[in-house]
């Protein structure tokens, strides 16, 4: 049986984004697995991960090219 991993909110860390001229400040809670799960307004609007080969993927969820991005920099210096 699989265990899941519970995504940890007492380590969120919020990030400005830039949705199409509309910034905004997003919340991302990591879990240990190196999943993080990314919430807009309450509201999850994806999952993302590093894979393998340290390259950012969505899991769940679709994110635009642009703000992928935006996020894998956010979240490679917030851990930096």
């Amino acid at each position: 049986m699989l265990q899941q991993i519970a995504f940890i909110p007492q380590h969120q860390f919020h990030v400005l984004i830039n949705f199409k001229g509309d910034e905004r400040i997003i919340a991302v809670l990591p879990n240990e697995a190196g999943r993080f799960r990314v919430v807009d307004q309450g509201k999850v609007i994806a999952e993302v991960n590093f894979n393998q080969e340290q390259d950012f993927v969505c899991c769940q969820g679709k994110l635009e090219a642009n703000i992928m991005t935006q996020l894998e920099h956010q979240i490679k210096n917030h851990y930096a």
